[in-house]
C-alpha cells in the first residue's frame, strides 16, 4: 500500500474524498446524470464482482430466479423486472447486481463492518463521473428480459430479437431504437456494466443511499445449429466479464482507498457520531434487536 491511498480515520477519509471530487463533474437531472458511486468492501483482497459471478452461477441465473418466484410469488407482485431483481438481491439471492452507494461514509462503514473480516484491511472504491441510467431505459429492459426469460440456456438470437422488437417495455423513448440482432446484443455484451439509481421503495436502499452496478457479459461462443429442424439458426453462449480486480480496467477514473484493519474499530465509532450506524444501515427488525442487545451489553461492560 502506498501512503497516499491509506486512510486511518474519518476526517482523513473525508479530506481524501473532497480532494478526489474536486475535479469530478456532477450532473443530475431527470434525464441525464453523471455522479460518483462508492463501494466499501471489508476485505481488500476481494474483487469487483457481483455475487452471481463470484459464485460461478451465471449459467444457473434463470433457475435461481424462477425458483425464488415459485416459492415466494407474493413478495414480487406488481414489481418491474429490475425492482424484482433488486428485492431478490436484498434477500440474499446471487444476482448480477453489485451494491454501491452515493454516500461515501456509507461505503466507509461497509469497508469496516463485519466481525468475520475484522483482521483484514478494508477498501473503498470510488467511481467518479459514472454515467447514470434509469431502470426503465430500454437497454436495461432488454437485459432484464434476457435475465428473466432466457438466461441459463443457449440464446436463440432470432427469437430473442423478435421478442425485443415486439416488446413495449423495450421500446421506450429513453434510448436508441432496436432494428436487428446486433442492436439487441449490444446492451448484453458490449457494455461492461450500467450504473443505475433504483426506485427508493424500501428502507434499506433509502438509508444506505443505495445504487447498483448491473453487470453485462461477453460472448463465449456462437453456435450454428446443424439439426434439420433448426438448420442454420444461431445460438449464443455467454460467460461472465472478468476485470482481474483492475479498477482502471473496470472504470478508468476509479480510485481505491484502503483501510488498515487496526483502524476499523475507531472509524466505526467515529461514524456513529455522524449517524452512520448498523441499525441505520440495516433497518429490518432483526437487526434492530441485535443492535439494541449489543448496545446494552456494551453499557454493562463500561
Amino acid at each position: 500500500m502506498t501512503e497516499d491511498n491509506i486512510v486511518n480515520d474519518v476526517s482523513e477519509f473525508i479530506q481524501r474524498i473532497f480532494e478526489l471530487n474536486k475535479k469530478a463533474i456532477f450532473m443530475r437531472s431527470p434525464s441525464v446524470s453523471s455522479i460518483s458511486f462508492y463501494r466499501g468492501q471489508s476485505n481488500s483482497n476481494w474483487g469487483l464482482e457481483p455475487s452471481l459471478y463470484r459464485n460461478n452461477l451465471l449459467k444457473k441465473e434463470g433457475v435461481l430466479i424462477s425458483e425464488f418466484l415459485r416459492v415466494a410469488p407474493q413478495h414480487f407482485e406488481n414489481l418491474s423486472y429490475f425492482d424484482t431483481l433488486v428485492k431478490m438481491q436484498h434477500y440474499g439471492l446471487p444476482t448480477r447486481l453489485l451494491d454501491t452507494t452515493l454516500n461515501p461514509l456509507v461505503a466507509l462503514f461497509f469497508a469496516c463492518h463485519g466481525d468475520e473480516q475484522k483482521a483484514q484491511d478494508g477498501s473503498v472504491y470510488i467511481f467518479p463521473n459514472l454515467p447514470v441510467f434509469r431502470s426503465e431505459l430500454n437497454d436495461i429492459s432488454v437485459i432484464m428480459k434476457y435475465v428473466f426469460k432466457y438466461s441459463g440456456f443457449q440464446l436463440d438470437i432470432d427469437s430473442f430479437t423478435q421478442d425485443v422488437l415486439n416488446s413495449k417495455e423495450c421500446a421506450t423513448s429513453y434510448s436508441r431504437p432496436y432494428k436487428n440482432s446486433s442492436d439487441v446484443l449490444y446492451p448484453l455484451t458490449k457494455v461492461p456494466f450500467y450504473a443505475i439509481l433504483p426506485t427508493l421503495n424500501n428502507a434499506r436502499i433509502l438509508n444506505q443511499d443505495g445504487s447498483f452496478l448491473l453487470f453485462g457479459m461477453k460472448v463465449n461462443k456462437l453456435i450454428k445449429s446443424t439439426n434439420p429442424g433448426t438448420l442454420g439458426k444461431e445460438y449464443y453462449e455467454f460467460e461472465k466479464i472478468n476485470f482481474d480486480n483492475d479498477i482502471e480496467k473496470f472504470w478508468k477514473p476509479s480510485k481505491l482507498l484502503k483501510i488498515p484493519s487496526n483502524c476499523k474499530g475507531v472509524i466505526l465509532e467515529e461514524l456513529e457520531y455522524l449517524g452512520i450506524t448498523r441499525n441505520k444501515m440495516f433497518p429490518e427488525l432483526e437487526y434492530q434487536a441485535d443492535f439494541i442487545t449489543k448496545l446494552i451489553k456494551k453499557e454493562i461492560k463500561n
